[in-house]
């Protein structure tokens, strides 16, 4: 009987178990760990922390979407022993495997930027979403006392994926909290070093984002490096030029990118911000009995040579083939090689817009406005499927 072990219930990781649940030998014990008993949708906390949806509505309870023969054990991992094949915890009793799979999720990463712990806030999980909007909600409330005009400045550092569909969201969440608190302006910067935003779509779906944007009262400095950020302020420099200057706002919010869960880097795996390389199988090549998943995981682009980038769909597709490979191994078969097609690229600018590029037609559509909207609807409901079936759809 082989035990499979598998670390953390986000897509990757109940992916995963939902998969094994399906092709493992009946006698195989698969057990499924989390420190929550919620799964949430990350790629939705957007909407938390602009105050447009609640926790529950992108969460859902693990066990309800479980098969019957994966065990769900709740419980904080801090280390891999994977010399001893074992993982400890904090709050639970040692357990051995004979494989493991790691999908422990993201962290905020700060790239040891001055100031960016201490006074802006990380968009990673519900708590930090909900402390994002309540800092934008009290700041904005507090103007009438404070008269100080930095209550109205919100700055949101980094314009990737995350950035640009918070500052989408926040569009209509300004407007309600500027006529709810009678208000004047309020004022959205957003900092971003590339020369472009969102640089993965074709240039005029970016264009058309930007535009957006900008027409929506929301400022985009490209080519804009943060120094620092201060109390209320982020510090950056324009261009070739070393003259440090300000952008004013008593809501800081940090989106410049994310690493993997730290218990990589505490078990001594080799890896980079936490992502370990993997096989074309999607295990480590000195350990195949441990496969790596989401955003733990540092899939090569052969195209590019860098690693694919960290998305649910990416995280669904390997919790696919990571199953079906663990699943080869335990009955001696042939494994499979992992290879990614993207079946496009979505990114909401608020309810009712958007940009979207489908790439499972040939030539690729294009899509722009109140139609990508529809279609980050359609790709939200297809990931629920995926990772918790009609269950997971009928929690949210």
């Amino acid at each position: 009987m082989a035990h499979i072990v598998i670390l953390g219930a986000g897509y990757a990781g109940l992916g995963t178990a939902r998969k094994l649940a399906k092709i493992a030998p009946s006698d195989t014990k698969i057990d499924l760990i989390d420190r929550n008993v919620q799964h949430v949708e990350s790629i939705k906390l957007y909407q938390v922390a602009a105050g447009t949806a609640q926790p529950d509505e992108i969460s859902f309870d693990i066990q309800s979407v479980l098969p019957a023969n994966v065990n769900f054990i709740q419980a904080t991992v801090t280390k891999v022993d994977y010399e001893n094949k074992k993982v400890e915890f904090s709050d639970h009793e040692d357990l051995t495997y004979d494989y493991v799979v790691l999908g422990l999720g993201f962290r905020s990463e700060n790239f040891g930027m001055s100031g960016a712990d201490n006074y802006s806030y990380k968009l990673q999980d519900i708590p930090t979403a909900q402390k994002i909007y309540q800092v934008i909600n009290s700041n904005i409330r507090n103007y009438k006392q404070s008269q100080d005009p930095n209550d109205l400045n919100i700055a949101v550092c980094g314009a990737g994926f995350t950035g640009i569909e918070l500052l989408g969201e926040l569009i209509e969440t300004v407007k309600i909290l500027k006529a709810k608190y009678s208000v004047p302006k309020i004022n959205i910067t957003c900092l971003e070093m590339a020369p472009q935003i969102l640089p993965m779509f074709d240039s005029k779906l970016a264009q058309y984002a930007l535009d957006f944007l900008t027409k929506n009262g929301i400022k985009i400095m490209t080519g804009a490096k943060i120094q620092k950020i201060e109390p209320n302020a982020v510090v950056y420099t324009q261009g070739e030029s070393d003259t440090e200057q300000r952008v004013y706002a008593n809501s800081i919010i940090w989106t410049v990118g994310v690493s993997g869960s730290d218990v990589i880097k505490d078990s001594g795996f080799d890896a980079k911000r936490n992502r370990i390389v993997v096989t074309d199988y999607l295990n480590i090549a000195d350990h195949p009995e441990i496969y790596v998943v989401g955003d733990d995981s540092a899939s090569m682009d052969p195209k590019s040579g860098r690693p694919l980038p960290t998305t649910g769909q990416l995280a669904l597709a390997q919790a696919n083939v990571a199953a079906q490979n663990i699943v080869a191994d335990i009955k001696q078969q042939a494994q499979k090689k992992f290879v990614y097609k993207s079946k496009g690229t979505v990114a909401s600018l608020g309810p009712n817009s958007g940009i979207a590029e489908i790439q499972m037609t040939n030539p690729h559509v294009k899509l722009k406005g109140k139609m990508a909207a529809l279609a980050k609807k359609f790709s939200f409901e297809q990931v629920l499927f995926e990772v918790g079936g009609l269950k997971g759809i009928k929690n949210n």
